[in-house]
């Protein structure tokens, strides 16, 4: 089972798309540290719930603790408020900072991800190289529902189990100009994931239900709008987040 991961970084390319060009799910970058959305998410997002088209998501993660990582999974289930519910909640664990800690340490803010994501009613993940999720993180110490996303471009499958596997990022798509990172089910939990995906049912899990937090839905409002403030790259610019980093911090001091 093929499918491919995306973020602003894809801006101009549909669902439709990819779904016809025979894939059968996306991985869409949803957050990034516990403040920001990606600026391309929520078009993604919708377009796949409109079309029953499968798809899970990710955080690209800053965490640097237990706490930071729990703080982000909150953020991201607190962004994901409406959706359906994904095939996997990953966190992307790629930062050098991330990967200069302790090994201990490293395995410790992956298992609070898992902890908040599971609380949240969703499947956990993590996603890294097969060097980080083997050499480091060594995959078979991971909590057992915890899906592995290994990032091994190119050869051979890894050489451990897992349940979807990132094969490059030169894919190419019918009718879109740019590359795509392209993936592959490496096991039947994913596999099952995505064929047993509902996408007419809103993601309604305890931990999103509680009372909304006035700093994410302003954030949330604005990184709807980001789009608007786009550089060449496709990414608003880096004053558009600082700016709104402030912004946030602002309201929280407020409150």
């Amino acid at each position: 089972m093929n499918g491919v991961d995306i973020s602003h970084y894809q801006r101009g390319l549909t669902i439709r798309q990819i779904r016809e060009a025979g894939k059968a799910f996306a991985v869409i970058k949803l957050t990034e540290g516990d403040r920001l959305v990606d600026s391309a998410a929520f078009g993604f997002y919708r377009e796949a719930y409109g079309l029953g088209f499968p798809v899970g998501c990710y955080c690209y993660s800053h965490a640097l603790s237990e706490e930071e990582a729990a703080a982000e999974a909150a953020f991201l289930l607190d962004t994901l408020r409406g959706f359906p519910m994904p095939c996997g909640v990953f966190l992307d664990v790629e930062e050098a900072e991330q990967l200069a800690l302790p090994r201990e340490r490293l395995l410790a803010l992956v298992r609070a991800w898992c902890a908040g994501i599971r609380a949240g009613g969703c499947i956990p993940g993590v996603y890294g190289s097969a060097g980080t999720l083997w050499a480091k993180l060594r995959a078979d110490e991971l909590p057992e529902d915890c899906l592995v996303w290994v990032a091994k471009w190119g050869g051979a499958p890894p050489s451990f189990p897992c349940d979807l596997w990132q094969t490059g990022d030169s894919g190419r798509i019918e009718g879109y100009g740019g590359c795509v990172d392209t993936d592959v089910a490496g096991s039947g939990r994913f596999e099952a994931l995505v064929k047993g995906a509902d996408p007419s049912q809103p993601h309604t899990a305890a931990a999103a239900e509680r009372e909304p937090d006035l700093a994410v839905l302003a954030l949330q409002l604005l990184m709807r709008l980001a789009g608007r403030w786009d550089t060449t790259d496709g990414m608003p610019s880096a004053a558009f987040y600082s700016a709104l980093r402030a912004f946030t911090e602002g309201m929280e001091a407020d409150r």
